[in-house]
């Protein structure tokens, strides 16, 4: 009993952290699919411009600022790369079911 409460406590205590990315990694991975998925399939692009404008009206967010951190262009990179790395066929399909 005692094993499952201290259980229980931790994970109520990682819970937000576990929940809640970091706005730069958000923003980086959703600028990576934009980027990537433009040329293939203009829609699914412009969906996740939406939800960003959507995101920074709500959330009052400085985009400018945000795409100025290291913590973003690691995202923005490593998502970039892996998509890239895809067979366009899988691209397009990523791209499809993003949102």
């Amino acid at each position: 009993m005692r094993r499952l409460c201290v259980g229980l406590l931790v994970s109520a205590a990682l819970q937000p952290a576990a929940f809640a990315a970091p706005v730069e990694q958000v923003v980086g991975g959703i600028d990576a699919m934009i980027f990537v998925c433009m040329p293939l399939d203009a829609k699914s692009a412009r969906t996740g411009q939406d939800i960003l404008e959507r995101a920074r009206e709500q959330r009052k967010l400085d985009l400018r600022t945000i795409r100025t951190t290291d913590g973003y262009r690691t995202v923005y990179n490593a998502e970039v790369n892996r998509l890239l790395a895809q067979t366009p066929k899988e691209r397009l399909a990523a791209c499809q079911s993003a949102w």
